[in-house]
């Protein structure tokens, strides 16, 4: 990760102007609201996805700059999705301290998220190119979509493929979009834009999985939040759903019924260890990371903004926290 971010220097230290630029607002509120948001910025993957698979294309930066653009407007929709996540979840805490919804009130966390979205928009319509805005509209329906699946199945024990749909649209689509904004954003091919938005896919599904299934085995000094708090939400993530169908008839009734009542970590641990899904879920991750890798394999060798794509995917699945 460290030549990831030396090679992507500049570039992200643009995207971070930006970003510094929008989180200054007029108004002792909002600008107290986006202060605590900009406050803390996460690994920037998004953004750097944008920029890498610019570069990869053949972007001329002395050109343009109109990836850096998208880097930052495909973090702040990144953003926004969280905020209003936490507002749709009744989230009262997110990476170990409180949601916005939690300190202002949903009004405002929805407020603030309308607000980074219409920057996002904004920024995307700046580059002079119809198609990334579109890419941004069309992974907003997708992302709504997912939301409206998991209030749907509300109260359901999830099928392994309602886990799958789910984390598709909410999380992996933005991946995709990212990816595929940068190929369209250097005027690449229409099959180069498409093995871009599926390699964001596959790195999407894989980084996903990969951090649901740490949240049964990572340290919580290095990894930022609490092992187990997922469960501790209720969360139903492919470790869990791939124990409960395995299961024997009694393990199952002994795990629902523990699920039911207190969730207790190590309990479920026992039976989500006894039925290896650990290693099925990261078996399943590394699947969609293989995947991801072919997607950038075309790349003439020497071409470093994709051997950056390879290693940055490969480095989600084998992360260690």
């Amino acid at each position: 990760m460290d030549a990831l971010y030396d090679y992507l220097k500049d570039d992200l230290g643009r995207v971070t102007e930006i970003l510094d630029s929008v989180y200054h607002v007029e108004g002792s509120l909002m600008q107290e609201v986006a202060d605590y948001v900009g406050s803390r910025r996460g690994k920037m993957l998004r953004p750097a996805l944008v920029c890498l698979s610019a570069r990869a294309h053949g972007l001329n930066p002395a050109v343009t700059d109109h990836h850096v653009s998208l880097g930052a407007a495909i973090e702040l929709f990144h953003v926004a999705t969280l905020l209003h996540d936490d507002v749709i979840d009744k989230a009262a805490e997110r990476r170990g301290r409180p949601t916005v919804n939690a300190k202002w009130g949903d009004d405002t966390a929805i407020l603030f998220a309308d607000y980074l979205y219409a920057t996002s928009f904004d920024l995307a319509l700046s580059t002079l190119n119809a198609a990334t805005l579109r890419v941004l509209t069309q992974t907003t329906q997708r992302m709504t979509e997912g939301e409206f699946l998991q209030i749907e199945r509300r109260g359901d024990w999830l099928s392994v493929d309602d886990y799958n749909e789910i984390i598709r649209r909410k999380t992996a689509y933005l991946f995709s979009a990212a990816a595929s904004l940068g190929a369209l954003i250097a005027e690449a091919p229409a099959d180069a834009v498409q093995r871009m938005t599926e390699f964001g896919l596959e790195f999407g599904m894989a980084f996903q999985i990969t951090d649901d299934t740490l949240d049964y085995e990572a340290q919580d000094a290095k990894w930022g939040k609490r092992v187990g708090a997922d469960l501790a939400e209720g969360k139903q993530t492919l470790p869990l759903l791939y124990t409960l169908r395995s299961a024997s008839e009694a393990d199952r009734g002994a795990l629902v019924q523990e699920l039911n009542n207190g969730r207790d970590f190590e309990t479920v641990h026992r039976y989500v260890s006894k039925y290896n899904a650990i290693t099925y879920s990261l078996d399943v991750a590394a699947d969609h990371l293989r995947k991801a890798v072919e997607l950038v394999s075309i790349f003439d060798s020497g071409n470093r903004p994709a051997e950056l794509m390879r290693e940055l995917a490969e480095s989600v699945v084998v992360r260690q926290y």
